[in-house]
């Protein structure tokens, strides 16, 4: 919709925070600093719910009103809930990273309901049906974790991965953004191209490496993945563009 606040990474650009903080002057602190249209966004998707409307049902509502022409998907209808298990216990990703600056040594990563949730209408024949899947430098525990718990949505990548490219989220020894290290670590895995490269071996064939870890470049074609390099880092909304336009061209497609 054009509205995003690329700054922050979440919430509407230009937003306003009156009601975040009318709460707070009631006493009430909330963990992430709302705005008041992102507010109303999460109130509408509430209430619909509420009425019994699926979450892919106000997603769809959603994007036809804010003039989104891409569809846009949840992986399911049924809630699934990531926690993090760390020396201190149990805890929700936003008062692990939020709160506590991923400050606790992580132990484990669980995501709740994942294997009783059922992939969201037409999510798996996406996957069958589509051109080429694009993984996006996402965190690989938090970020398509809980995706790829969810039963049917691995095997679909699985048996599509010829068509599958991902672009690392780590460059050297440090991720790009987020608490992707502490987790990688935490559960085992060193930070590196190449761990991320490991945990997708099984789905992804194409892999965007950095342009100054091209010395890596073997150890992941040792993986059975073909490795492109780049320039992976995206300041600004034109250097994104310039990205997706390489891949696209990665994949066979001109601009």
């Amino acid at each position: 919709g054009g509205i995003i606040d690329d700054e922050n990474w979440y919430g509407i650009e230009g937003d306003s925070f009156t009601t975040y903080e009318m709460l707070r002057t009631l006493g009430h602190y909330e963990l992430l600093k709302i705005g008041d249209r992102d507010r109303g966004v999460m109130l509408y998707r509430t209430m619909r719910m509420r009425e019994g409307a699926s979450l892919s049902q106000v997603t769809k509502e959603i994007c036809r009103d804010l003039g989104i022409r891409a569809e846009v998907m949840p992986m399911s209808d049924d809630r699934v809930t990531t926690r993090i298990v760390t020396d201190r216990g149990k805890m929700s990703f936003h008062q692990f990273w939020v709160v506590r600056k991923a400050k606790d040594k992580v132990q484990d990563v669980e995501f709740l309901n994942s294997e009783q949730a059922s992939p969201a209408p037409d999510v798996v024949d996406a996957l069958d049906e589509s051109e080429f899947i694009i993984v996006g430098p996402s965190n690989p525990i938090t970020s398509l974790g809980p995706i790829l718990a969810v039963g049917g949505i691995r095997s679909a990548l699985e048996r599509n991965r010829s068509k599958v490219l991902a672009v690392s989220p780590v460059i050297g020894d440090a991720p790009v953004s987020g608490p992707t290290g502490v987790l990688m670590r935490g559960l085992g895995y060193g930070v590196s191209p190449v761990s991320v490269a490991e945990i997708y071996r099984e789905f992804v064939s194409m892999f965007v490496l950095h342009e100054e870890d091209k010395t890596i470049s073997s150890e992941i074609e040792n993986l059975k993945m073909e490795v492109f390099l780049e320039d992976i880092l995206m300041p600004d909304f034109s250097s994104r563009i310039e990205l997706a336009q390489k891949i696209l061209q990665m994949l066979g497609h001109e601009k």
